[in-house]
C-alpha cells in the first residue's frame, strides 16, 4: 500500500507525466495492468479527467488508458 510520501497517478495534474516504479496492489490487478503496459520504466501523462473527476484517461505509449481514482492511486511514480 503506499504511504503518504508516495507519488501516484492519482497525483498527476493534466498534462504531467510520470515514470511507472511499482505497483500496489492483488496479483491480478497488477497482471491486468501489466498486461495493458503499465510496467516498470513506463512513461504514463494525464491526458483528461471525468467532469466529476472520477474516471480519468491516461495516455500511455500511443493508446488511452481509463483507471479510477482507486485504481490510479496504486500506481506508484518515480
Amino acid at each position: 500500500m503506499p504511504d503518504g510520501n508516495d507519488r501516484t497517478l492519482v497525483d498527476l495534474k493534466p498534462g504531467e507525466s510520470g515514470v511507472v516504479r511499482g505497483i500496489t496492489g492483488g496479483a491480478n490487478f497488477k497482471r491486468r495492468l501489466s498486461a495493458l503496459g503499465l510496467v516498470n520504466g513506463t512513461k504514463v501523462s494525464l491526458s483528461q479527467t471525468a467532469p466529476l473527476g472520477d474516471p480519468r484517461a491516461y495516455e500511455v505509449f500511443d493508446y488511452i488508458l481509463s483507471l479510477r481514482n482507486t485504481e490510479a492511486g496504486l500506481v506508484l511514480l518515480q
